[in-house]
């Protein structure tokens, strides 16, 4: 992992504002419709 986003992780000042960008993928996996259908919705999902 970057230094600068770790940095940024840690409230220290960047030469930039790093993006962590994901990707949606597994949304079809058993395991994934289980904690999604555990959360609730979507914020107590990302929330977690």
């Amino acid at each position: 992992m970057s230094k600068i986003f770790v940095d940024a992780c840690l409230g220290k000042e960047t030469p930039y504002t790093p993006v962590w960008m994901m990707r949606q993928a597994g949304r079809y996996l058993p395991e994934y419709m289980a904690v999604r259908a555990e959360a609730g919705n979507f914020l107590n999902l990302c929330h977690d």
